[in-house]
Formats: structure tokens, C-alpha cells, sequence
């Protein structure tokens, strides 16, 4: 190529990066008051470092202060004001809050991207300030602009079960597990699965019991761990007449969860007193205990049901048994009481009572492994039987719960 021929193209190619470094030049640069301002300084500057910092360690007022103090050195920074209006929220000042991102959206040249983010934070503001239709409008706006943003439509959902608009929230969330990886299925089918047993409770409210049905078995196909829909359809079942299709939904229960099988002890003693074999309701609560052998609930279950027969002397030792297994339960040493008084206290009976208790955690407080619930009283130990490591805080916590389910 001759030299004369590459000039224009030597030419183009200057005018090109002149043109970049001027674009990058402008990008950063901005004239204010007759002076250049550097664009990135109010990011670079200690008080957005200072602000970030203090936000971080939860120093909120310091924290609007120092961001405040950076804005003043860029006033056109977008991001710190978008912050310093969250921050505003956090700490309550939702009018505030409002405020400066309703001014935001009046900034001329914004983004899709920028616009889209600022009416989120406005509708988490309206959110927290309990505007809850406005908070509705600015989600739906976003979701419009941007119908694949997650957070909005997380947000949409929420906003939905909080009004019980259970369909609303069932189809915001069929898409967010469109929009989901495979890495979140297992906890979008159980929330799918909690917003079908809620639509079919709302079913079940109004009357229709068949779509109520429905539901319930759909949450279940979703989630075996929705507790509630097999309770629920039962429930239903039994309203309809069927009294084996109730004792199905309910024994799957006992199977698939057969640590919340209690929920629905209730139910199956009067479903079996109904049918005439209480002996059923015994085989329920044996099995149980044999696949778990610390299921003090099934023993509690059990113990009640034979005192309730007459045949008190072999629910006594299924009490007894029940609390050495949970003797923070209130209702064990209640059920236990009732059934020595029916004995008029037999003077061994409640001395077998009385050592079961002095030898169990309510009064030496040994402690509980976590995993297999094996017993020891020291500080810190490994578990014999399961090698599990444990330690005083961890079995604190633990038999508390049951207590407090229980009382």
C-alpha cells in the first residue's frame, strides 16, 4: 500500500482514540461552578470508605454522616445516594428515604438499569413505610422494565402472602424457578409446596373441597416435607366420607416425617375409636418408637390411649419411659401424675417415678448429644455411640425446644 493511500487511514485511527480518551475524559470529568470535577472522587474519598466502614459495623449515624459528606463532593454520584437513602431506611426514616430516591428518578439521562434499581429501593421504602400498594406499583414497574429481575420479583411474593393473595404469590413464584438455577429447586419446591397447601386451605374456606384436595395433594408431590397438606388432606377426606383415604394421608405422614407424626396423633385415635380398632392406634405408636427409639412422643401418645382403656399399669411404663426421654416436658410428668392417682399411688409406682427424675436431665442436667440424644454429664465429650463432639451450649438449646413445643 502506498504511503499516500494509509494517510487517511492513519488519520481515522488518531481521530478514533482522540475521540475515546475524550469520551473517557468526559466519563470522569464534569465542569462545576467553573471548575473541573473528577467524578470518581466522591467513591475514592475517605468518607465513602468511612461510610462503608461504619455501615458495616452497623454505625448507622455515623455512617449517614460520613456518606453525606461524600455526596457533597459529587453530588451526581448516583450509587452513594442511592445507599445513604437505604441507610435511610434502615434506621427508619422511611419519609426520608423517599425522598431521596423519589429525587433520584427525577434525574434527567438514566439508565434502564439505574431507573429499575432506584424504584426497587423505592418500593422496599414504601414497603417498610407500609404504603403497601405503592410498594406493589413499584415492583410491578421494575418487573415491566425488567421482567427477569429476581429481587423484584422476590419482593412481589412477599408482599403477596403477607395480604394472603395466595394465587398471586403461587404465579410470581413459577417464575422466579423459571429464572432459577437447579442448584435452588429443592427450595422452590418447598415453598411451592407451603403456597399450594395455602391456596388449598382457601379452597377448603369457601367450601370446595375437591379443589381444596387438589392442592393439598399437589404440595405434597412437590414437598414431602409440607407437613401441613397431609394434616389438611386428611381433614378433608374425613369430610368427605372417606375414612380410609383420611387414614392414608395421615400415615403418610407418619412416614415420610416421622418426627412430626404427633401433629397427627389426635386425629388417628379418633379416626380408629371411630372405626372401632383402637388397637391400630397402639401398632401406630409401637412402630414409630421402633424406628426411633427416643420418640417420647409416640410413648406419650401411647401411654394416654392405654390410660384412657383402663389399662393403666402398662401406660405407666410407657410414662416413665416417655420422661427419662424428655423430662423437660411439663405434660410427660402431668400425664404420669394422672395415671399414679388412678393407681392411688402406689408406694413403688412413685418411687420408680421419683428416681427416674432424680437420674434425668430436669435435675442433674446431663448433657444431650445432638445426633443420637445419648446422654453424658460432662462439659465437653464425644458422643460413644456416634462420635458426634458436643458441648454445653449445643444441649442447652435443644431439649429447651422440646419443653417449649410441648408446655
Amino acid at each position: 500500500m502506498a504511503s499516500g493511500d494509509s494517510l487517511p487511514l492513519l488519520v481515522a485511527l488518531v481521530a478514533l482514540l482522540v475521540g475515546l480518551a475524550a469520551g473517557k475524559a468526559w466519563e470522569r470529568y464534569k465542569l462545576r461552578d467553573g471548575r473541573w470535577i473528577d467524578r470518581r472522587r466522591a467513591r475514592d474519598s475517605h468518607h465513602y470508605v468511612l461510610g462503608l466502614n461504619f455501615l458495616v459495623s452497623n454505625q448507622i449515624d455515623l455512617a449517614i454522616e460520613e456518606l453525606s459528606q461524600a455526596t457533597r463532593v459529587d453530588g451526581d454520584a448516583l450509587e452513594i445516594h442511592l445507599i445513604l437513602g437505604n441507610v435511610h431506611r434502615e434506621r427508619g426514616q422511611v419519609a426520608r428515604a423517599i425522598q431521596v430516591h423519589q429525587a433520584l428518578l427525577q434525574r434527567p439521562k438514566l439508565t434502564k438499569v439505574e431507573h429499575a434499581y432506584i424504584l426497587l429501593c423505592l418500593g422496599l421504602d414504601f414497603k417498610r413505610g407500609g404504603f403497601v400498594d405503592r410498594a406493589l406499583e413499584a415492583f410491578n414497574e421494575v418487573v415491566r422494565m425488567d421482567p427477569n429481575n429476581q429481587y423484584a420479583l422476590l419482593y412481589l411474593q412477599k408482599l403477596h402472602e403477607e395480604q394472603h393473595q395466595w394465587a398471586d404469590a403461587h404465579r410470581i413464584r413459577k417464575q422466579l424457578v423459571a429464572l432459577s438455577g437447579p442448584d435452588t429447586q429443592p427450595r422452590n419446591q418447598a415453598i411451592l409446596g407451603f403456597l399450594e397447601n395455602a391456596l388449598g386451605s382457601e379452597a377448603l374456606a369457601v367450601g370446595d373441597r375437591g379443589r381444596a384436595a387438589r392442592h393439598f395433594e399437589e404440595a405434597i408431590a412437590l414437598d414431602a416435607g409440607t407437613v401441613p397438606a397431609f394434616l389438611n388432606l386428611g381433614d378433608v377426606r374425613l369430610m368427605q366420607g372417606d375414612l380410609a383415604g383420611a387414614e392414608h394421608a395421615w400415615d403418610r405422614l407418619m412416614t415420610s416425617s416421622p418426627e412430626r407424626a404427633y401433629l397427627a396423633f389426635a386425629r388417628l385415635e379418633k379416626l380408629y375409636e371411630q372405626l372401632g380398632q383402637p388397637h391400630k392406634f397402639e401398632a401406630c405408636c409401637l412402630r414409630l418408637v421402633a424406628v426411633n427409639s427416643q420418640d417420647w412422643r409416640a410413648r406419650l401418645a401411647l401411654g394416654g390411649h392405654l390410660a384412657k382403656r383402663g389399662r393403666d399399669s402398662e401406660a405407666f411404663e410407657f410414662l416413665l419411659t416417655a420422661l427419662e426421654h424428655n423430662p423437660h416436658g411439663l405434660t410427660v410428668h402431668q400425664a404420669v401424675w394422672s395415671v399414679l392417682l388412678k393407681l392411688e399411688l402406689g408406694r413403688a409406682l412413685v418411687q420408680r417415678y421419683i428416681e427416674s427424675a432424680r437420674s434425668s436431665v430436669f435435675f442433674l442436667d446431663p448433657h444431650v448429644c445432638v445426633k443420637c440424644h445419648y446422654r453424658s454429664t460432662e462439659l465437653l465429650w464425644q458422643c460413644p455411640h456416634c462420635h458426634e463432639w458436643n458441648s454445653f451450649v449445643e444441649e442447652r438449646i435443644a431439649p429447651a425446644q422440646d419443653a417449649t413445643v410441648e408446655m
